[in-house]
């Protein structure tokens, strides 16, 4: 048969296990899961006569296999079997009847969604592009062993499996319906050395052997669950995985990063899937980071755009880890995919084209630097943030909607400093809502606060408890301080050119800058931070997952341009004189509106119904 024919049989047999369209995925999926179980139990089609008799083979089935976990299936295939009418079951029976037990797999992978599971499944982290480009780079033979510690009912490890069905595979999920799935997409595919464990890795590895030692492997693909958060006290470092640093209830991303690189052999490679936030978090998260990069375990970073997995439209990450690096030891590579001809953008969710795949697993393959797309790093450089945007060059760049050619050789010979060497910047205070008192004459500067013209909204202003308390004089503003958002809007600048008349402090989101000395004018300051020299910092240091994060920390990096005092108050002058022009333009073009409408009211008679009050 043709590979033509054989997809095109593949495809009709997909159309008529259709049932999900007519019955609804609640209905439809247990009953075939619960088909394909007996199918794959049995080894051979059943025909019945009554929902009884579908029962009375899923207990039978249950209670022959030697995979513990299956009672969990069975109870929600038999809740929704029970549930539903004669007429409806039976199609659905029927249906999935007619098909092998990889043919109504294959269909379930394809339609179900996991968030129709609640928590019973942890997420949906399948996306087949990212999964073949993870195999190609972890480069798994025939003869080594393969670890998925947060594994889900499909991925990558079923893509190893349907190239080979002796690789020896195995899966640690942290749902038991999960591995229950898992089960009967390694028995469809005749799976002949897959290993199903079911627990919260953090909790512990149940790969051990008989002398209750740790098994290593030589190659892991896995993409932990986007910020789960979980008491501390059921964190437990068995078998010392969390070796990098202990991890805490919000630094378990890194604490599934840790299981992974503890479960590998001398010589073994991961690829895991990471969140931006993950890349460049503070505290605990920070120091794991940190001790596994100066350990050189990691080999690449490859960012996404959003939407390569079906129930995160966040941008993603691929870290690379190796345990015997070679030609880039004290090294890694910052590999940006977003690219024109890498990605296919679809409706639901994007993924790699083979062009894509092709070009990035040549980037790890021969790490160099290329304009817009790469650049290899030591790994001290790298100590504050592993964000791909921060290392990889860029000739071109989206500002405020409009997109600019950059001349980086004008850019690089600029003559500039750290704006630390000029300024002191003051953090914000953490205002919580139990803070607040309306009738405080000590105010707080919120971002939503800043207007469109760049000043401040003093009467929306919200009080804060304890006024008196001189600890937070610290955070009061003064003339001629700049004002500057580090989260969510970033770069939103407001200049205090008079001394405020209401007391006031900064909350958390901006930041105070103040000039050390006379030898810059804070006025001349605020319009550099204005300028897109500023914008295009942010731009290339801005960190976060759903919320934009500039640290202090980057901030004191940012290089303003050396200019002389005479220099800077000639741009502050010609400021002045041409924004008073605009202003006053823009007052006068504001009275002739107000003319104007003035005038049509007058031809459609208002001004007779509606008589201004003088």
């Amino acid at each position: 048969m043709s590979y033509t024919n054989a997809v095109k049989r593949k495809d009709d047999s997909m159309n008529s296990l259709d049932v999900v369209g007519q019955y609804g995925l609640s209905n439809a999926l247990p009953i075939l899961c619960g088909v394909a179980l007996i199918k794959i139990e049995k080894q051979k089609t059943n025909d019945i006569n009554r929902k009884q008799d579908f029962i009375a083979l899923l207990d039978e089935v249950v209670e022959k296999s030697k995979f513990k976990l299956l009672p969990e299936l069975k109870n929600w295939v038999t809740l929704t079997s029970s549930s539903l009418d004669d007429n409806v079951f039976f199609a659905i029976y029927n249906a999935a009847n007619r098909h092998s037990a990889l043919d109504i797999m294959d269909y379930f992978n394809k339609v179900v969604n996991g968030h129709m599971f609640g928590s019973r499944l942890h997420s949906v982290k399948n996306n087949e592009s990212l999964s073949k480009l993870a195999i190609s780079i972890i480069n798994l033979n025939k003869d080594e062993t393969f670890l998925d510690p947060v594994a889900t009912k499909d991925g990558a490890w079923l893509q190893i499996l349907k190239k080979d069905s002796n690789q020896e595979i195995t899966l640690q999920t942290l749902q038991p319906l999960e591995a229950c799935l898992a089960y009967l997409n390694a028995k469809a595919n005749h799976g002949k050395n897959v290993k199903i464990y079911n627990q919260n890795i953090l909790i512990g590895p149940k790969y051990i052997n008989e002398n209750k030692e740790l098994i290593h492997f030589d190659g892991s693909i896995a993409a932990p669950p986007l910020n789960l958060r979980m008491p501390s006290n059921l964190i437990n470092n068995s078998y010392n995985l969390f070796k990098y640093g202990e991890i805490g209830s919000t630094s378990t991303d890194w604490g599934f990063v840790s299981s992974v690189l503890g479960s590998l052999n001398k010589k073994g490679r991961a690829a895991v899937f990471l969140a931006n936030g993950s890349l460049f978090g503070a505290g605990n998260r920070k120091r794991v980071r940190n001790n596994v990069l100066r350990d050189d375990k990691i080999e690449a970073i490859i960012s996404f755009p959003e939407r390569f997995f079906v129930d995160a439209l966040i941008p993603i990450n691929l870290m690379v880890f190796n345990n015997h690096k070679t030609n880039m030891k004290n090294k890694i590579i910052f590999i940006d995919a977003n690219q024109p001809e890498w990605i296919q953008r679809g409706k639901v969710n994007n993924s790699l084209t083979s062009k894509g795949i092709e070009k990035i697993i040549d980037l790890t393959k021969s790490p160099r630097d290329i304009l817009n797309i790469s650049k290899v790093k030591s790994i001290d450089e790298c100590q504050d943030t592993l964000m791909v945007n921060k290392y990889v060059t860029k000739d071109h760049i989206k500002i405020d909607g409009q997109e600019y050619d950059l001349n980086l050789d004008a850019l690089n010979q600029r003559e500039t400093v750290p704006i630390k060497e000029k300024v002191n910047i003051q953090r914000g205070y953490n205002m919580m809502r139990n803070k607040e008192d309306p009738n405080s004459y000590l105010k707080v500067l919120k971002i939503s606060d800043f207007k469109e013209d760049e000043s401040i909204n003093y009467a929306a202003l919200t009080g804060v408890k304890d006024s008196g308390n001189k600890a937070l004089d610290e955070y009061r503003i003064h003339k001629n301080d700049i004002i500057f958002s580090v989260r969510g809007s970033l770069g939103k600048v407001v200049f205090i050119e008079n001394e405020p008349t209401i007391p006031t402090i900064i909350s958390s989101n901006v930041v105070i800058i103040r000039a050390k000395d006379k030898t810059i004018e804070p006025k001349w300051l605020y319009l550099y931070l204005n300028s897109l020299f500023t914008k295009y910092f942010l731009r290339k240091t801005e960190s976060g997952t759903t919320v934009s994060i500039l640290t202090v920390r980057d901030l004191e990096k940012l290089p303003i341009a050396v200019c002389s005092k005479e220099k800077q108050e000639e741009m502050i002058d010609f400021y002045d004189k041409k924004n008073e022009q605009v202003v006053a333009l823009q007052s006068k073009l504001q009275e002739e509106k107000d003319e104007f409408k003035s005038q049509l009211g007058e031809m459609l008679g208002s001004d007779k119904v509606f008589l201004r009050k003088k």
